[in-house]
Formats: structure tokens, sequence, C-alpha cells
């Protein structure tokens, strides 16, 4: 692929990260306005089980079409088609199963509301799916907008609803839309597959993807539960309000991935090309440039929050700002150990992939048992950073084993040393925003003087 292409693609997927990601967050005083905390609590469980779900229908299919791209490119276009046809007539049956077991059970659970939770969560993989396809393509542009689209038309009408139909049952307003809307988009998505591959599953594709990709649904939903269970259980342990409070500065803090988004759509298939080229001293020299940027995302991030939320959102969810390091923190550990899953992928250690990952599940909802009772939603958010380190830890020490050379640890000392010692730094000065506003001017400015030459040259590197 041309150099231009790589900056064109770099440029597209930063722009429809930060425009998807800023719906979400320009959108967040109008739904905390207009959803008292235990309906915009009831939206956030909702939409935890939807990444669940789609897990689970999609068979973390779209692990197995990145790989494809290497093994079966030629044929890539019928392989698709299995893709898509085997979601579809495997999910059908699944979802009336669900929906007659929560209609038979006592479960105190809307069999609508679950109806609409599994074809949303069917839609989310068929789209997940496609746009992995569209990655391996490097189709940046179609990809972006089918990023975007869902996201912008399900906020719109989302808003009409819950002020001029839902009068009571508010949180029917955000989910009903959003789950109608992305099922479109699933159906528009099958129809573009199977325009281009054969109407018939290749019982061939199927196993090689289900080796692949069947391990990693055990990943895929440990993965979802140390993300998502945090929500599902103070609603359970505690109350939906304080579910609505975490899942608002859970999000909020998710905006410095953004740029972690957005590059990810480029530097896999870099970070694929250089693997074949077993060239380790240049991934490690862009991966430190990639988490330096990070740090200083996060560092940014954490000092100028308070102020942040307390515009963007109600007072009721002010009392949620004490969490903002911590979830923070989460997020970051997050990035750094997705740098080894991406050697776990590459070589196709997908088994202990799972394991390490259900290790750090168990670890987050035994440590939740055990203090959301006691602390609420602050020990969620502390819990979930636990979790983080222990899956960190176990990927890295199985990337270690696979490729020594890749990813030294000292790499990432200094990076978490300084959003610690910034989160320590949060809490003393907490009501002193001037001196926290003047601290990360003071410390993003003379991070990007002293590494100038270095971000820089980073997006050429990228393209080389």
């Amino acid at each position: 692929m041309s150099e231009v292409n790589y900056k064109k693609a770099g440029t597209w997927y930063l722009v429809g990260n930060i425009f998807n990601k800023g719906i979400a967050f320009l959108t967040v005083p109008v739904f905390t306005r207009i959803l008292v905390p235990a309906d915009y609590g009831v939206v956030t469980t909702y939409n935890s089980w939807i990444a669940i779900l789609a897990m689970i229908v999609g068979f973390a299919l779209h692990m197995a079409i990145r790989a494809a791209f290497i093994d079966h490119e030629a044929e890539i276009e019928d392989f698709m088609s299995s893709m898509i046809l085997f979601t579809w007539l495997w999910s059908i049956p699944l979802t009336a199963v669900v929906c007659l077991i929560s209609y038979l059970l006592p479960l105190n659970i809307s069999t609508s509301l679950i109806l609409l939770c599994m074809f949303q969560g069917i839609a989310t993989a068929l789209v997940q799916d496609y746009t992995h396809y569209l990655m391996m393509r490097y189709r940046y542009k179609f990809r972006t907008l089918l990023m975007v689209l869902p996201n912008l038309i399900s906020v719109l009408v989302s808003i009409v609803c819950i002020l001029f139909v839902f009068k009571t049952e508010k949180y029917l307003g955000r989910i009903i839309p959003t789950a109608l809307i992305h099922l479109a988009f699933g159906v528009l998505v099958t129809v573009l597959v199977l325009r281009r591959g054969k109407w018939k599953i290749n019982f061939q594709y199927i196993k090689y993807a289900l080796g692949i990709s069947a391990p990693l649904i055990l990943h895929g939903i440990a993965l979802q539960i140390l993300s998502q269970s945090d929500r599902t259980m103070i609603t359970a342990l505690a109350d939906s309000a304080q579910t609505g409070i975490y899942g608002l500065i859970y999000n909020f803090s998710m905006i410095a991935t953004v740029i972690t988004t957005a590059l990810e759509g480029v530097f896999v298939p870099w970070f694929t090309r250089k693997m074949k080229e077993a060239a380790y001293g240049e991934i490690n020299r862009i991966s430190k440039d990639y988490l330096h940027l990070m740090t200083y995302a996060m560092v940014a991030l954490i000092l100028v929050a308070p102020e942040v939320v307390k515009l963007m959102a109600d007072k009721a969810y002010w009392e949620g700002i004490v969490i903002i390091p911590p979830v923070v923190l989460a997020n970051f550990v997050i990035f750094g150990y997705t740098l080894f899953v991406n050697v776990e992928h590459y070589h196709k250690s997908t088994l202990f992939i799972s394991i390490n990952t259900l290790i750090a599940a168990a670890v987050n909802i035994g440590l939740n048992l055990l203090f959301i009772p006691k602390f609420g939603y602050v020990a969620a958010a502390y819990t979930t950073v636990a979790s983080y380190v222990v899956s960190f830890t176990l990927h890295a020490i199985r990337s270690k084993h696979i490729v020594r050379d890749l990813y030294p640890f000292r790499m990432f000392l200094r990076p978490f040393a300084h959003v610690v010692a910034v989160s320590v730094l949060f809490y003393l000065t907490m009501d002193l925003w001037w001196v926290r506003w003047l601290v990360m001017v003071t410390y993003v400015g003379a991070m990007f003087f002293r590494e100038r030459k270095r971000i820089v040259e980073f997006f050429p590197k990228l393209q080389k």
C-alpha cells in the first residue's frame, strides 16, 4: 500500500474516532439531564450486556478474519459470506431459546427487552466482522462511516424519543431506537457481504475460523466481564443510580483512547507486516513512542477531568469525580496489555489469551463481591485497576515466552510511574483547579518539547 494511503487512513481513523467519541461526550450533558441516574444506570447495564452478547453470538470471528487475510486472501469474499451466514443461522435459534427461557422463568426482565438486546448483539457482531474486513482492505473511508453513523443516528433519534415518546420509562427511549438502528446496519452489512460472495456456508472456512476464534470467545467474554461487569454488579449489590454515576465517569475517561483506537486501524496491519519481517527493534521503537503519546493524554485527562465533568454533567453525578484517577489508570493498563495481546494474536496463541483474561476476570468478580457491598462504586474503580494489572502481567509473561525481544518491561516503568504520580497529585489538589491545570500545561508542554522530534517522526514511521 502506498504511503499516501497510510496517511489518509490514519487521518480518517483519527477524525472518525474523535467524531464518534465526540458524539458520546457532547451528548453526556443531554442524557444526564433528561435521564435520572437510575435510568442512566439501566442503559449502562444494558450496554454492558450488548458487548457480551456480541462476543457470544459472533464467536469472535473478527479475529479469524484478520488471520484469513494471511491464509485465505484470494477467497476472502467467500470467506466473509460464510462468516456472516454462519452468524445469522446459529444466532436466530439461540435468540428464540433465550426469549423462551426468559418468558418461562420469573426473571423480572421484559422479554421484549431481551429480544432487542439479542438482536443488537447480533448486529454488533456483524458490523464488527465487516469493519475488520474493511481495516485489512484499507477501506478507511467506509470503515470510518460505518463506525460513526450508527451511533450518530441512534443518539439523535434517542433524544427525540426520550423527550416526546417515553414519558415514564425514559430509558426505553435510549434503548429501543439504538437497538433498531444497529439492527438495520447489521442487515446492511449482510447484504453488502453476500453481494460479493457466495450464498452458502463453506464449512472448511468455518472450521478454520472457529479454530482461531473459538478460544477467543472466552477471552472476549472475560474481557467484557472485566470492563462491563462492574456496572452489573453495582446495580445488583448497590443500586442503579450508583451504576449511572460510575458509567458516566468510566465513559468520560475513555476519551483519551480516541487516539489509540484511531491508530489501531493502521497499527495492526503495520505490526503484522513487521512481525513477518521479524523487525522487533523497529516495533519496540514505534511502540515506545505510542506508549508515551498515550501517557501524555492520560495525564492531561486526569488533571482537567473534574472541571470538564462539572461542565458536562448534572450535579447529581459530581460525586463520581473521586474515581477519575483509578478509572483512567485502568484504561491506560488496557492499552499497555493490548501490545502484548497483539503478539499472542499473531502467533495464534488464542487459548492462552483466553486463560489469562479469564483469570483476571475471576479476580475482578471476586474483588467486586468482597468490596462493592461495603464501598459501592468507588470500590469497583479500584478493583478494576487491580484486575487489569493482573491481566497485563499474565499477557506480558506469555508474550515474552513467545518472543523475548519484544516490549522490554522497562519501557513501561516511567509511563506508569507518571500516571500514578499524577493520580496522587489529583487527590492532593482536588479543590485547587488552578494548580492541576497549571501542572497539566507545564507537564504536557515539557514532554512534547522534549520529545518533539520523536512525536513528529512517529506517524511517518508507521507508513514505512
